[in-house]
Protein backbone atom coordinates (compact mmCIF):
# COMPACT_ATOMS: atom_id res chain seq x y z
CA UNK A 1 0.00 0.00 0.00
CA UNK A 2 3.05 2.22 0.35
CA UNK A 3 4.04 4.74 2.99
CA UNK A 4 1.64 7.52 3.89
CA UNK A 5 2.23 10.92 2.34
CA UNK A 6 2.12 13.34 5.26
CA UNK A 7 0.63 16.83 5.13
CA UNK A 8 0.18 19.46 7.84
CA UNK A 9 -3.06 17.77 8.92
CA UNK A 10 -3.36 15.36 11.83
CA UNK A 11 -2.13 11.82 11.15
CA UNK A 12 -5.63 10.30 11.27
CA UNK A 13 -6.84 12.89 8.72
CA UNK A 14 -4.07 11.87 6.32
CA UNK A 15 -4.84 8.16 6.77
CA UNK A 16 -8.54 8.74 6.06
CA UNK A 17 -7.76 10.74 2.93
CA UNK A 18 -5.23 8.16 1.70
CA UNK A 19 -7.47 5.12 2.17
CA UNK A 20 -10.52 7.01 0.91
CA UNK A 21 -8.74 7.77 -2.36
CA UNK A 22 -7.64 4.13 -2.76
CA UNK A 23 -11.20 2.91 -2.22
CA UNK A 24 -12.94 5.47 -4.44
CA UNK A 25 -10.46 4.97 -7.29
CA UNK A 26 -10.80 1.18 -7.11
CA UNK A 27 -7.23 0.55 -6.03
CA UNK A 28 -8.84 -1.19 -3.05
CA UNK A 29 -11.65 -3.21 -4.60
CA UNK A 30 -15.15 -3.46 -3.08
CA UNK A 31 -15.25 -6.31 -0.58
CA UNK A 32 -11.47 -6.58 -0.39
CA UNK A 33 -10.00 -7.66 2.94
CA UNK A 34 -7.67 -5.10 4.46
CA UNK A 35 -4.35 -6.24 5.94
CA UNK A 36 -4.30 -6.86 9.72
CA UNK A 37 -4.16 -3.57 11.60
CA UNK A 38 -0.61 -4.19 12.83
CA UNK A 39 0.59 -4.88 9.27
CA UNK A 40 -1.34 -1.97 7.77
CA UNK A 41 -0.06 0.46 10.41
CA UNK A 42 3.52 -0.64 9.75
CA UNK A 43 3.02 -0.32 5.98
CA UNK A 44 1.71 3.24 6.34
CA UNK A 45 4.29 4.17 8.96
CA UNK A 46 1.67 5.19 11.55
CA UNK A 47 0.60 4.11 15.04
CA UNK A 48 -2.18 1.57 15.49
CA UNK A 49 -4.20 4.10 17.51
CA UNK A 50 -4.16 6.59 14.64
CA UNK A 51 -5.08 3.83 12.21
CA UNK A 52 -8.00 2.67 14.36
CA UNK A 53 -9.34 6.22 14.55
CA UNK A 54 -9.14 6.52 10.75
CA UNK A 55 -10.87 3.16 10.23
CA UNK A 56 -13.65 4.24 12.57
CA UNK A 57 -14.26 7.32 10.45
CA UNK A 58 -14.20 5.29 7.24
CA UNK A 59 -16.69 2.87 8.79
CA UNK A 60 -18.94 5.85 9.56
CA UNK A 61 -18.66 6.99 5.95
CA UNK A 62 -19.73 3.54 4.73
CA UNK A 63 -16.40 2.87 3.02
CA UNK A 64 -15.06 0.22 5.40
CA UNK A 65 -16.85 -2.59 7.27
CA UNK A 66 -15.56 -3.25 10.79
CA UNK A 67 -16.84 -6.16 12.87
CA UNK A 68 -15.36 -7.36 16.12
CA UNK A 69 -13.55 -10.64 15.62
CA UNK A 70 -13.46 -10.29 11.82
CA UNK A 71 -11.03 -8.75 9.37
CA UNK A 72 -11.64 -5.19 8.22
CA UNK A 73 -13.05 -5.04 4.71
CA UNK A 74 -13.75 -2.47 2.04
CA UNK A 75 -17.52 -2.03 1.77
CA UNK A 76 -19.09 -4.00 -1.04
CA UNK A 77 -21.14 -0.99 -2.07
CA UNK A 78 -20.38 2.69 -1.50
CA UNK A 79 -23.44 4.63 -0.27
CA UNK A 80 -24.41 7.80 -2.09
CA UNK A 81 -23.84 9.74 1.12
CA UNK A 82 -20.25 8.51 1.32
CA UNK A 83 -19.58 9.40 -2.30
CA UNK A 84 -20.90 12.89 -1.68
CA UNK A 85 -18.87 13.16 1.48
CA UNK A 86 -15.70 12.26 -0.40
CA UNK A 87 -16.50 14.98 -2.92
CA UNK A 88 -16.64 17.41 -0.04
CA UNK A 89 -13.36 16.15 1.43
CA UNK A 90 -11.78 19.59 1.29
CA UNK A 91 -14.69 21.00 3.28
CA UNK A 92 -15.04 18.04 5.67
CA UNK A 93 -11.37 18.40 6.61
CA UNK A 94 -12.22 21.85 7.91
CA UNK A 95 -13.93 21.26 11.24
CA UNK A 96 -15.08 24.87 11.30
CA UNK A 97 -17.19 24.26 8.20
CA UNK A 98 -18.63 21.08 9.70
CA UNK A 99 -19.69 22.92 12.85
CA UNK A 100 -21.25 25.79 10.90
CA UNK A 101 -23.16 23.38 8.68
CA UNK A 102 -24.65 21.54 11.66
CA UNK A 103 -25.50 24.80 13.44
CA UNK A 104 -27.51 25.98 10.43
CA UNK A 105 -29.35 22.73 9.72
CA UNK A 106 -29.96 20.71 12.88
CA UNK A 107 -31.78 23.30 15.06
CA UNK A 108 -34.35 23.74 12.30
CA UNK A 109 -34.78 19.98 12.04
CA UNK A 110 -35.26 19.75 15.82
CA UNK A 111 -37.85 22.53 15.69
CA UNK A 112 -39.99 20.71 13.14
CA UNK A 113 -39.47 17.33 14.82
CA UNK A 114 -40.87 18.74 18.07
CA UNK A 115 -44.16 19.44 16.30
CA UNK A 116 -44.44 16.07 14.56
CA UNK A 117 -42.69 13.44 16.67
CA UNK A 118 -44.88 10.56 17.84
CA UNK A 119 -44.76 8.34 20.94
CA UNK A 120 -42.98 5.50 19.16
CA UNK A 121 -40.21 7.80 18.01
CA UNK A 122 -39.87 9.33 21.47
CA UNK A 123 -39.49 5.85 22.94
CA UNK A 124 -36.75 5.05 20.42
CA UNK A 125 -34.91 8.25 21.36
CA UNK A 126 -35.19 7.43 25.08
CA UNK A 127 -33.68 4.01 24.38
CA UNK A 128 -30.75 5.58 22.52
CA UNK A 129 -30.26 8.06 25.36
CA UNK A 130 -30.30 5.29 28.00
CA UNK A 131 -27.79 3.22 26.04
CA UNK A 132 -25.45 6.19 25.58
CA UNK A 133 -25.48 6.84 29.34
CA UNK A 134 -23.95 3.40 29.93
CA UNK A 135 -21.59 3.37 26.94
CA UNK A 136 -17.86 3.80 27.62
CA UNK A 137 -16.53 2.75 24.21
CA UNK A 138 -15.84 5.81 22.04
CA UNK A 139 -16.78 4.09 18.77
CA UNK A 140 -20.12 2.82 20.06
CA UNK A 141 -20.82 6.17 21.73
CA UNK A 142 -20.27 7.99 18.42
CA UNK A 143 -22.56 5.50 16.67
CA UNK A 144 -25.33 6.12 19.22
CA UNK A 145 -24.83 9.87 18.76
CA UNK A 146 -25.36 9.55 15.02
CA UNK A 147 -28.42 7.38 15.61
CA UNK A 148 -29.94 9.95 17.96
CA UNK A 149 -29.57 12.84 15.51
CA UNK A 150 -30.72 10.90 12.45
CA UNK A 151 -33.78 9.68 14.41
CA UNK A 152 -34.70 13.31 15.08
CA UNK A 153 -34.45 14.04 11.36
CA UNK A 154 -36.78 11.13 10.60
CA UNK A 155 -39.23 12.47 13.19
CA UNK A 156 -39.87 15.49 10.95
CA UNK A 157 -41.96 13.14 8.77
CA UNK A 158 -40.31 14.79 5.78
CA UNK A 159 -38.32 12.29 3.69
CA UNK A 160 -36.11 15.03 2.25
CA UNK A 161 -35.14 16.30 5.70
CA UNK A 162 -34.64 12.71 6.86
CA UNK A 163 -32.22 12.16 3.98
CA UNK A 164 -30.47 15.44 4.77
CA UNK A 165 -30.08 14.27 8.37
CA UNK A 166 -28.37 11.10 7.17
CA UNK A 167 -26.12 13.05 4.82
CA UNK A 168 -25.24 15.42 7.66
CA UNK A 169 -24.13 12.44 9.74
CA UNK A 170 -21.89 11.23 6.91
CA UNK A 171 -20.43 14.63 6.12
CA UNK A 172 -19.61 15.37 9.76
CA UNK A 173 -18.45 11.95 10.99
CA UNK A 174 -14.81 13.07 11.14
CA UNK A 175 -15.69 15.80 13.62
CA UNK A 176 -18.11 13.64 15.61
CA UNK A 177 -15.40 11.10 16.42
CA UNK A 178 -13.48 13.72 18.36
CA UNK A 179 -16.42 14.54 20.63
CA UNK A 180 -16.52 10.96 21.94
CA UNK A 181 -12.83 10.23 22.50
CA UNK A 182 -12.92 11.00 26.23
CA UNK A 183 -15.41 10.61 29.05
CA UNK A 184 -16.00 14.34 29.42
CA UNK A 185 -17.08 14.67 25.80
CA UNK A 186 -19.38 11.65 26.04
CA UNK A 187 -21.00 12.98 29.23
CA UNK A 188 -21.52 16.40 27.69
CA UNK A 189 -23.07 14.85 24.59
CA UNK A 190 -25.44 12.78 26.73
CA UNK A 191 -26.51 15.82 28.76
CA UNK A 192 -27.21 17.78 25.58
CA UNK A 193 -29.25 14.93 24.15
CA UNK A 194 -31.27 14.76 27.37
CA UNK A 195 -32.21 18.44 27.06
CA UNK A 196 -33.17 18.00 23.42
CA UNK A 197 -35.30 14.97 24.23
CA UNK A 198 -37.09 16.86 27.01
CA UNK A 199 -38.02 19.61 24.55
CA UNK A 200 -39.18 17.08 21.95
CA UNK A 201 -41.27 15.26 24.55
CA UNK A 202 -42.96 18.56 25.43
CA UNK A 203 -43.50 19.24 21.70
CA UNK A 204 -41.90 22.64 22.31
CA UNK A 205 -40.39 23.79 19.01
CA UNK A 206 -38.63 26.85 20.45
CA UNK A 207 -37.07 24.83 23.26
CA UNK A 208 -35.96 22.08 20.86
CA UNK A 209 -34.31 24.63 18.57
CA UNK A 210 -32.53 26.27 21.52
CA UNK A 211 -31.46 22.97 23.11
CA UNK A 212 -29.95 21.81 19.82
CA UNK A 213 -28.05 25.08 19.38
CA UNK A 214 -26.59 24.87 22.88
CA UNK A 215 -25.69 21.20 22.38
CA UNK A 216 -23.88 21.85 19.11
CA UNK A 217 -22.00 24.80 20.61
CA UNK A 218 -20.81 22.66 23.52
CA UNK A 219 -19.74 19.83 21.23
CA UNK A 220 -17.87 22.29 19.03
CA UNK A 221 -15.88 23.39 22.10
CA UNK A 222 -15.10 19.75 22.96
CA UNK A 223 -13.83 19.05 19.45
CA UNK A 224 -11.64 22.15 19.51
CA UNK A 225 -10.20 21.13 22.88
CA UNK A 226 -9.44 17.55 21.87
CA UNK A 227 -7.89 18.52 18.55
CA UNK A 228 -5.79 21.20 20.23
CA UNK A 229 -4.48 18.65 22.73
CA UNK A 230 -3.76 16.20 19.92
CA UNK A 231 -1.80 18.82 17.99
CA UNK A 232 0.24 19.61 21.10
CA UNK A 233 1.09 15.92 21.54
CA UNK A 234 1.90 15.49 17.85
CA UNK A 235 4.02 18.55 17.29
CA UNK A 236 5.40 18.98 20.79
Amino acid sequence: MGPLQRTHALIADDIVGHLERLILTGALAPGATLPPERTLARSLGVSRNALREALTRLDGLGLVERKQGSANRVSRTIPLASALASGLDGVAAEFQHSAEFRAEIEPRIARLAALRIDDRQLTALRDLLDRSARETDSEQSASLDIGFHTAIAHATANPLLATLGELTASWTVKARVYSHLDGEGRQLSHAGHARILAALTAHDAEAADYAMRIHLSEIRDVIDRVRSAERSDQFG
